[in-house]
């Protein structure tokens, strides 16, 4: 085999970087798996951060699939998408006790936790930051109620015979149903082969919506609130959010009235709210813990905050996962996604890179 050299360990870096196994890299520069290992820990040294050091004003929290397949918590600074933290699982412990090491004048600088509807994320970013804001991702909020519009569109297309005209409209064009209504094409037909005639999108959209009454409600309710969310208008948000909370208390009063009447034998109305994904989905987003939360999403003020940054991340590490076998060694896959995502900053400084453990 080949002796490193300096000029062998610029190449193997230069591999650590792209989508190749240490294997493969091994044999590609004629040198044995555990050099890769090797010049994979001079190049990252894993360390804790020390009091000295300062937490970023603004955080993303998010969970991710790594080694054996299990879930770890990773957080970035939402403004510079540098890695913060990065464990092995997701506990709660694990978060307090790696931000319990900083002082609590430093915890009390950050100002925002951008995260999705994790049940503790919220409650642990609260207890450990006092003065931070709260805000639920925006794409996280929209990708909980297209689907569970979605759940219901299916739903009203199983009431139709299978090669009819209306079972089509809900099977073939449910894309449409998604898109902003004003964006809709309503000038130019096209031949549509499964509904047997020319029409416009704007046209099917309609059809569709004319065979469920129900279902145009729930269109209608989903694209103002994609609006609100998308131009950042906190106020009609509020107001779509705040009149279905009040709605659904309603509702609830009567369902606890007539369970005291007439047991669980609920009429249609009672009956097609507890049966609703939109409906529970939103009572979800409207809860006491949550509204707040999720008002953020549409504030102005934090409209530059988002999971996007967190997400490109984590599709990098599922990358990584897949096209090396799952990498086993968390500690190596750790350092080797370090090394992927400093790559920029260690170009203009040739230190080595210093990250937490």
């Amino acid at each position: 085999m080949l002796k490193k050299t300096n000029q062998v360990t610029q190449k193997i870096i230069s591999e650590l970087l792209t989508l190749t196994t240490m294997k493969d890299i091994a044999n590609h520069n004629n040198v044995s798996p555990s050099t890769i290992v090797n010049v994979l820990n001079e190049s990252v040294t894993l360390s804790s951060f020390t009091l000295h050091d300062s937490l970023p004003e603004h955080l993303c929290f998010d969970e991710v699939r790594t080694n054996d397949n299990q879930l770890s918590f990773i957080c970035i600074d939402a403004v510079k998408h540098t890695l913060v933290a990065l464990f092995p699982r997701k506990s709660s412990y694990d978060i307090e006790k790696f931000f319990n090491g900083f002082s609590l004048a430093q915890r009390a600088r950050v100002k925002t936790v951008t995260t999705d509807l994790n049940a503790y994320y919220a409650s642990v970013a609260e207890r450990l930051f006092p003065n931070t804001e709260i805000i639920i991702d925006r794409f996280h909020i929209i990708k909980m109620i297209n689907p569970a519009f979605n759940h219901e569109r299916v739903k009203k297309m199983k009431l139709f015979a299978k090669p009819s005209v209306e079972y089509n409209l809900f099977k073939c064009h449910w894309r449409l149903l998604l898109l902003d209504p004003a964006k809709l094409d309503n000038e130019h037909p096209h031949y549509r082969r499964q509904l047997k005639c020319s029409m416009t999108d704007a046209q099917i959209v309609s059809e569709a919506l004319e065979l469920s009454e129900e279902l145009l409600l729930s269109h209608n309710v989903i694209h103002k609130l994609h609006r609100a969310i998308i131009c950042n208008d906190v106020l009609t948000l509020a107001r779509c959010l705040r009149a279905f909370k009040q709605s659904f208390k309603q509702v609830s009063v009567q369902k606890a009235q007539w369970t005291k009447k007439h047991g669980d034998a609920y009429p249609k109305n009672i009956k097609n709210i507890d049966n609703n994904h939109l409906i529970q989905t939103l009572n979800t987003l409207t809860t006491d813990k949550n509204l707040a939360h999720v008002l953020n999403a549409a504030n102005p003020k934090f409209a530059k905050y988002s999971n996007g940054p967190i997400e490109g991340i984590n599709r990098k590490i599922k990358l990584l996962r897949r096209l090396n076998f799952g990498m086993p060694n968390f500690i190596n896959m750790k350092k080797r996604i370090i090394l992927w995502l400093n790559f920029k900053s260690k170009k203009k400084n040739s230190k080595k890179i210093a990250l937490i453990s």
